[in-house]
């Protein structure tokens, strides 16, 4: 499997400055436990945030750190995308008879992301030890479902910054701001934001569909729909559809960089 030899020799790579690497992670692993201590502080002073106590927004913290790493980690060639045009590495990828869209993904894997996720598992088991969830066959596939809708979601916002850097030939700046700050605003219940943001990132940028919505029918509480609820992560993830099709058509006015 081609896939197989990208990751093969990431591996490689990342091996040939292994304390680099392992530093790397690690110091991104503590900014996350930083960001929990920060978390735990707060409720320190609140007991609760629109109905959810520390141990519920830990385990919304503990989803988006492992989806959000895992995206960054597989899906990092669609957040580096302008580095591609910029050198013109994409003209090659073009005239390769392989799949666009296996060569991007394979083009960049930052192992260094690995611990990121581990303390995103990590968080996430330690929230559900205190959490009394009455666990069924269902429920385990809407959490499931979750962390998978997660993931494709923050790889489709990647996408669609790709596609912009196919004319801005640059990174944009506020492509970050709405990829990080989906991250932290996703620390809490979306409830407690503006309608109007609530909105965005429900139906725009499905941020609900993978944490507040699935948790909500795991934890039995808020005042949306129960199935609605359930179904959210499946909904979700069709955002990557308009996202590939974005992308796609961007294709069709890519001009090299003539680097």
């Amino acid at each position: 499997m081609l896939y197989s030899k990208y990751l093969k020799m990431h591996i490689q790579s990342s091996m040939q400055y292994r304390l680099n690497t392992i530093f790397i992670g690690l110091s991104q692993a503590l900014v996350n436990v930083g960001e929990v201590l920060g978390v735990y502080i707060l409720f320190q002073q609140f007991s609760s945030v629109a109905g959810y106590g520390f141990y519920e927004c830990l385990l919304m913290m503990g989803i988006i750190f492992t989806t959000f790493s895992f995206a960054e980690c597989f899906g990092r060639g669609y957040d580096e995308f302008s580095q591609l045009v910029q050198t013109g590495e994409f003209d090659r990828i073009l005239i390769r008879p392989v799949n666009i869209h296996y060569q991007i993904l394979g083009s960049k894997i930052e192992l260094s992301k690995l611990p990121r996720i581990f303390v995103g598992i990590i968080i996430s088991i330690i929230a559900l030890i205190n959490l009394s969830i009455d666990w069924s066959a269902l429920k385990v596939f809407v959490f499931i479902s979750a962390l998978i809708c997660g993931v494709v979601v923050i790889i489709g916002l990647f996408m669609l910054g790709a596609a912009i850097s196919i004319f801005t030939i640059e990174k944009m700046e506020f492509v970050n701001v709405i990829t990080d700050g989906s991250k932290e605003l996703a620390y809490y219940p979306i409830n407690i934001y503006a309608k109007w943001l609530t909105k965005i990132f429900t139906f725009v940028i499905p941020v609900a569909c993978f944490n507040y919505l699935p948790l909500s029918y795991l934890l039995g509480i808020g005042t949306v729909p129960m199935w609605l609820c359930a179904i959210a992560p499946l909904l979700g993830s069709l955002f990557i559809i308009p996202c590939i099709i974005i992308f796609n058509l961007t294709l069709k006015r890519y001009k090299s960089t003539g680097t």
